[in-house]
């Protein structure tokens, strides 16, 4: 494997295993980045197919033999959980925190124009993906209300980490406004079913529906 095709699989595997696209897009979105980087003498359309549909199997064969709850399943049931509470709870919000922040809020502002009052939210976006798949450690970015009221973020900690340590989850967190909370130990394992699947079970609507209840 060249230097370039390692940095290809390496970044597409993640896409694999983090279980919220399908094959298809996987395998078009490498090919679109190979276009754009102008490798495709080195790197052929053939060895995108084969290389991805081989770890894409894998990782859907793994999933048949997964103990169940996995630590993605006890971190769903949590999400879910905290939307019952009004604390919006996103999931793989974007790529970065800008983009987890800005998505929060546009929920924010339906769920009020809704008549429903949250009371903060919390979220992990695309780099923290990345992240726990490569090392194990989930991060959880959280706000109160206001992005700036430090009181009230705490409080909304205190409640994201009580449902965590109650899903076993080990914790690390400071307990301050400014530290984000870590998931130590996590074990990704999802694997993709259906586009419907994945916006019913990972989409926004999840939130407005549990929200709304």
């Amino acid at each position: 494997m060249t230097e370039n095709e390692k940095y290809l699989f390496d970044h597409f595997l993640i896409s694999i295993k983090s279980g919220f696209e399908s094959l298809d897009d996987i395998i078009n979105g490498a090919l679109e980045a190979v276009e754009d980087e102008g490798w495709e003498s080195e790197i052929s359309e053939e060895w995108i197919k084969e290389t991805f549909s081989h770890e894409y199997a894998k990782n859907e064969a793994e999933s048949k033999v997964w103990q169940h709850p996995t630590d993605t399943e006890k971190l769903h049931a949590v999400f879910d959980n905290l939307c019952k509470e009004k604390i919006v709870a996103l999931h793989n919000a974007g790529y970065t925190q800008s983009d987890a922040i800005y998505d929060a809020r546009n929920i924010w502002h339906d769920l009020e124009d809704n008549g429903v009052k949250p009371i903060g939210y919390c979220y992990y976006h695309g780099q923290d993906l990345e992240r726990v798949i490569k090392t194990g450690t989930l991060c959880i970015g959280f706000y109160g209300e206001k992005e700036k009221n430090d009181k009230e973020a705490i409080i909304i900690g205190h409640k994201i980490v009580k449902l965590l340590e109650e899903q076993g989850f080990n914790i690390e967190w400071d307990g301050s406004a400014s530290k984000r909370i870590e998931i130590k130990n996590f074990n990704w394992q999802n694997a993709y079913t259906s586009d419907e699947d994945v916006e019913e079970k990972w989409g926004y609507d999840r939130v407005l529906s549990l929200m709304e209840e």
